[in-house]
């Protein structure tokens, strides 16, 4: 008798999920940008799969409504509300919400390719995981947004503000956020390879673990900030502010430091033999065991450091501050 019990639990199983299948394609996959004013004068607010590419939502309440793996390609949402939506898995490339709001919407999983969110406030809302490729966010309020894992390459954060946003392992690769607003932010792990952080205050910035190859930190603040175990090689901190800065032990290959204030840095064992300091303050610097091109070496000697223990390395043509053609650590008097 227990086997024949199974057959009704089968058809069950199978006659509830067909129903499921029913009603989301009654309750969600049926909406158009045809018929979405329809629902909406009714209060529908469940637009699971929704069809509503190139719709327009322009300046439309739409806050806590469902749309989960809804195709909004290329919708206007310019104005809208999408305050608390659930947006998980939505398809939003190119869609345009310049002013939008979506603070704490769920947007994780979601497709931003080229989306422009222009001035848009993304306050508290959850971009895990996204695909923000080349996503226009200038000027947008992006305070405790959680972008972790997610893909910014390419992106314009210009003048954004993240404060307390959560990039933990985001991609950011060619990504701008000069001129952004980064207090508080988390950036542990995350890889900003050619990312632009000009002028960017990154004192009260986590970036422990971060990618920093080849970014662009002309005139940022990293006064005292540790930046050991990050990833710096190639990167550009001309007129950067970088007074107390741990750089202990680290391989700063083809760092340009041009106009740089190192004062009091921490570059004990650091590897700048080929990195660029012309004009830098080096005033109160720790460089014992630092490697640096004897070029420098008339410039060092004006600048109050203690010199004596710095490893002097051979550059393009001429002779060591000692006279012979090695790398040594003599510093004449």
């Amino acid at each position: 008798m227990g086997s024949w019990r199974l057959i009704p639990d089968a058809w069950g199983g199978i006659a509830c999920l067909a129903a499921t299948v029913v009603l989301i394609t009654l309750l969600g996959g049926c909406a158009s940008k045809g018929n979405l004013s329809f629902f909406l004068d009714r209060g529908r607010t469940d637009f699971r799969f929704a069809r509503l590419e190139g719709a327009n939502l322009k300046g439309l309440e739409l806050s806590g409504k469902d749309f989960r793996n809804a195709d909004l390609r290329g919708i206007d949402g310019a104005g809208a509300d999408f305050r608390n939506a659930r947006l998980y898995r939505a398809d939003l490339r190119k869609a345009a919400l310049r002013r939008a709001r979506l603070e704490n919407a769920d947007i994780s999983r979601g497709r931003l390719y080229r989306a422009d969110l222009t001035g848009a406030d993304l306050s508290g809302a959850r971009f895990a995981g996204a695909d923000c490729i080349l996503a226009r966010m200038e000027k947008a309020r992006c305070v405790k947004a959680v972008f972790a894992g997610a893909d910014l390459s390419g992106a314009d954060l210009t003048g954004a503000d993240l404060s307390g946003a959560d990039l933990r392992g985001a991609l950011l690769f060619g990504a701008d956020l000069s001129g952004a607003k980064l207090e508080g932010a988390n950036l542990s792990r995350a890889r900003l390879y050619f990312t632009g952080l000009r002028g960017v205050d990154l004192r009260s910035v986590t970036i422990e673990g971060a990618d920093l190859r080849d970014a662009k930190m002309a005139r940022a603040d990293l006064r005292g900030k540790r930046l050991r175990g990050t990833l710096l090689t190639g990167a550009d901190f001309t007129g950067a502010l970088l007074d107390g800065a741990d750089l202990g032990g680290m391989n700063l290959a083809g760092v340009e430091f041009d106009s740089a204030n190192l004062g009091g840095a921490d570059l004990t064992g650091a590897d700048l033999s080929t990195s660029s300091l012309k004009r830098a303050s080096l005033g109160g610097a720790k460089l014992a065991g630092a490697r640096i091109d004897r070029k420098y070496y008339p410039m060092i000697l004006t600048q109050h450091v203690d010199a004596s223990r710095i490893v002097w390395v051979r550059g393009a043509g001429g002779r060591s501050p000692g006279g012979d053609d090695h790398d040594n650590k003599a510093v004449p008097e």
